[in-house]
């Protein structure tokens, strides 16, 4: 036994790498999924917090992905190999296939400096979407806004995600502000930019949520470079293309930034892309203008058109209906993309079973558009702390709730001839305080 522990201490002072970023499941449909993870100097972030921002550096190695169908251990469904480097912060992505729908999968990741070492390992699990014609119950959850710096739980990280693994839901959607580049320390280069996901994604609360739930990630101003930015702008020294090379490299990432994922016969999830294709803030309103491009408005029709999903669900990194703060000037809401948010407003209360959920602002809320009885839920900033920028007499009679506080939402479809969407608000505890029934 003492032979064994000095031969771990003298393997982990020669080779002390680990997981300190631990793994992402995302992208996941009915058959296939992405594996993200990062090789690093140390497993934890504890004795970085003082250095590095609190971040882990990474380290050069090799990764392997190990993914089995749950109970069959003896044969691996698949199985990666590859060395990571400083080119992309030593992250490591694999593309999985050929799965089965509605099956659970279980992955560990194993990461050595050298071919000959005893590796370090992660494991984690997965479920994947039902088919498209699969009559099954669908819960899902949607948050937004999470600073650092506003964290209600400084050692682990934002409460909201251990609350949120007490829902049971299949999968997760963060639609934007995962990280601040303009909120102090500021990240105007891209390695720190790299050291904002790094951190962030190091707590254990983070760390234990996305190694076994599903989860999908949209991006907006802050993860890209500033408040309200546009494309060919810059930040400092972090250029544009930069950000979007961050922000690629730091998450399991679909080749497209606007996708759609269908979750059996009743759910499907449009997620769109509201920074890389939209016009300056500064262009006079008009048809010219826009925030969704030409190209995501015809991908938009087409998959919507080639939809027979029960429930449409347009998920959206900012507000389509609000209302929101006059003086915001970057979404659909308000008179600064006010064409194109009349036009997308009316395509979507066409669509049958079709509402809206978004992010971005800093309070939860419901509201009903009163021209064309779109319908949007606003899931609300990840902590209460950063609950902000919209009072009780800044509300319309058609914004039917509001809350000033933080937390998140969940949705849970029902299956059957006529299901129903349950949309819960829950606090940053987990507990509901809102409930909102949706039916078709």
């Amino acid at each position: 036994m003492r032979w064994l522990l000095v031969t771990y201490l003298l393997t982990s002072q020669l080779f002390a790498i680990g997981f300190a970023n631990g793994l992402k499941i995302g992208e996941v449909d009915s058959t296939s999924a992405t594996i993200w993870t990062r090789l690093t100097e140390e497993d934890r972030q504890e004795k970085f917090d003082k250095i590095n921002g609190g971040a882990v550096p990474g380290a050069p190695g090799f990764i392997t992905v190990v993914v089995w169908k749950d109970g069959v251990t003896d044969k691996p469904h698949s199985q990666s190999h590859r060395n990571v480097s400083e080119a992309d912060d030593f992250t490591f992505q694999y593309e999985l296939d050929k799965l089965e729908p509605n099956t659970k999968y279980s992955i560990e990741v194993e990461g050595r400096k050298a071919l000959s070492d005893v590796p370090i390992t992660l494991s984690g699990v997965f479920r994947t979407a039902p088919a498209a014609g699969g009559d099954s119950p669908v819960t899902f959850m949607v948050s937004t806004c999470q600073c650092f710096r506003e964290m209600d739980d400084p050692v682990n990280g934002h409460q909201i995600y251990k609350s949120m693994l007490g829902v049971d839901a299949d999968f997760f959607v963060q639609t934007g502000d995962a990280v601040y580049y303009d909120r102090e320390p500021l990240a105007k280069d891209i390695t720190s930019a790299r050291v904002k996901w790094n951190r962030m994604y190091a707590l254990p609360n983070f760390r234990d949520f996305h190694r076994q739930t599903p989860s999908y990630w949209l991006k907006d101003d802050h993860d890209m470079l500033k408040d309200d930015c546009w494309p060919g702008q810059q930040y400092g020294n972090l250029t544009w293309e930069q950000g979007l090379k961050v922000w690629r490299e730091q998450l399991p990432m679909s080749s497209k930034s606007y996708r759609t994922f269908r979750w059996g016969k009743h759910v499907q999830v449009w997620l769109v892309e509201g920074r890389e294709f939209r016009s300056s803030n500064k262009t006079a309103d008009g048809p010219n203008k826009t925030i969704l491009g030409e190209a995501q408005w015809q991908w938009l029709r087409e998959t919507m058109a080639d939809s027979d999903a029960t429930y449409r669900i347009y998920i959206s990194a900012t507000p389509v209906v609000g209302p929101d703060r006059k003086k915001k000037k970057d979404n659909h809401a308000n008179a600064g993309f006010k064409y194109e948010g009349d036009k997308l407003r009316k395509y979507l209360a066409s669509q049958p079973g079709c509402f809206v959920i978004c992010g971005d602002r800093h309070w939860q809320y419901h509201s009903k558009d009163p021209v064309t009885g779109l319908q949007e839920f606003g899931c609300g900033p990840a902590t209460d702390e950063h609950a902000q920028g919209f009072r009780e007499k800044d509300r319309v009679p058609w914004q039917t709730y509001f809350r000033l506080k933080g937390g998140f939402l969940s949705v849970a479809i029902s299956s059957g001839e006529k299901p129903l969407a349950q949309l819960r608000y829950h606090s940053v505890k987990g507990d509901v305080v809102r409930e909102i029934t949706f039916k078709r």
